[in-house]
């Protein structure tokens, strides 16, 4: 997910050859950029849905669907059971896409004026009275500005310039709360990113998975590339609904 205010304005390119055009070229990129994990004639078969996806009444909520690449939603819908416990940073199409299909869903939100909304929309299609727990967590002020970095793990800062003499450790360190190994995945799609993937790396079980969207984004290489080995890296470069660019979600299991 890219945030909650993103514009829709490109959609104005409604032209079928056009956007067929852009979105072969978005292909060319991606498999240069990932030549190892991204399959071409995969995301031709995806075509028909990013088409979809990109008329003017969709949206995460108003589709139900986790904002991340085709591939990782594909991914999930195939491995969710409904005996799964399921934590997720970042709340949204994720949330009404996962709570149907799983046990138990725990939600972390950092923007009030959007948790509030969607919390009511949520609830008002009458879904997760029985098996959703959310948490609005909003970023401390500290007042610091300089000598930290998004990349580091250990920071707890957003890369964003609003959040700037903000932290989100408390918003990170809320799965701290579970016992490591408690959940069967994890969906990082929030604030803090790198910070979050520290904390969630130990709370998924044996067997369970760790979903992080939009890895293309160059500071999060440093967290990435320390990763035990000992986690299947699973990587889902592809077309992903509602923006006209390709981007990453990438999957770490715990073996």
């Amino acid at each position: 997910m890219l945030n909650n205010n993103y514009s829709y304005s490109y959609r104005k390119t409604k032209n079928l050859y056009g956007r067929l055009i852009k979105y072969l070229s978005e292909g060319q990129k991606c498999r240069r950029e990932y030549p190892q994990s991204f399959n071409i004639l995969k995301s031709l078969s995806y075509f028909p849905r990013w088409r979809h996806s990109q008329r003017d009444s969709a949206s995460p909520m108003a589709d139900r669907l986790p904002w991340i690449t085709f591939a990782a939603i594909d991914f999930l819908a195939q491995n969710l059971r409904p005996d799964m416990k399921v934590f997720e940073w970042g709340i949204g199409g994720s949330t009404l896409f996962l709570l149907p299909r799983v046990a138990e869903l725990v939600s972390v939100e950092h923007d009030r004026a959007w948790g509030e909304s969607a919390q009511q929309k949520i609830t008002e299609m009458g879904l997760g009275a029985g098996n959703w727990n959310f948490s609005l967590v909003t970023p401390s002020p500290d007042g610091i500005t300089t000598g930290r970095d998004p990349a580091n793990a250990d920071d707890y800062i957003s890369s964003e310039a609003k959040f700037q003499g903000q932290n989100f450790k408390d918003y990170v360190t809320a799965i701290d709360r579970y016992a490591d190994g408690y959940f069967d995945i994890i969906l990082i799609d929030g604030r803090a990113r790198p910070s979050c993937f520290k904390h969630a790396i130990e709370k998924v079980k044996v067997g369970g998975y760790v979903l992080w969207d939009n890895t293309d984004r160059i500071h999060y290489d440093q967290t990435m590339q320390a990763v035990d080995p000992a986690y299947q890296f699973i990587d889902l470069p592809g077309p992903s609904p509602y923006v006209p660019f390709f981007t990453r979600t990438s999957v770490w299991q715990r073996r």
